[in-house]
């Protein structure tokens, strides 16, 4: 039960913490699309993006920690699964938040911006981190 319980906790600071660093890009990027008056360009194209520049995050991450954030669990992988599912539904509604508030988004507050980030982030990390 205690190894459970652990899995979630890591499970659920993995997503958590991934999608804050997406809202705070999306912020940010929604602010650059607004300087230059640029429209959304294709969700594909765009979460082709997303998934370079999370796997560039990623990459940036192992500078800073090489190991593993937390211990392999029973399934390993799994983050290349759940955490693109949740993120992107965690992004999907950030999106639909701010957009009902007659705010602006980028292609990252879709579902499928957000999931195309977080893979190439869990990508980069699955592959490279000790």
């Amino acid at each position: 039960m205690e190894i459970l319980f652990e899995i979630l906790i890591q499970f659920v600071i993995e997503v958590f913490g991934q999608a804050l660093v997406e809202i705070l890009a999306e912020l940010g990027l929604e602010s650059l699309k607004a300087a230059l008056e640029r429209p959304n360009r294709s969700p594909w194209l765009a979460a082709l993006g997303y998934f370079f520049l999370g796997g560039t995050l990623g990459g940036l991450s192992l500078l800073v920690r090489r190991e593993r954030l937390f211990l392999p669990g029973p399934m390993p992988g799994l983050s290349l699964v759940a955490s693109p599912l949740c993120v992107g539904a965690i992004m999907g509604a950030w999106g639909r938040y701010r957009r009902q508030r007659g705010q602006t988004t980028t292609n990252l507050a879709t579902f499928g911006g957000g999931a195309a980030f977080a893979l190439g982030t869990a990508v980069v990390r699955f592959v490279w981190a000790r």
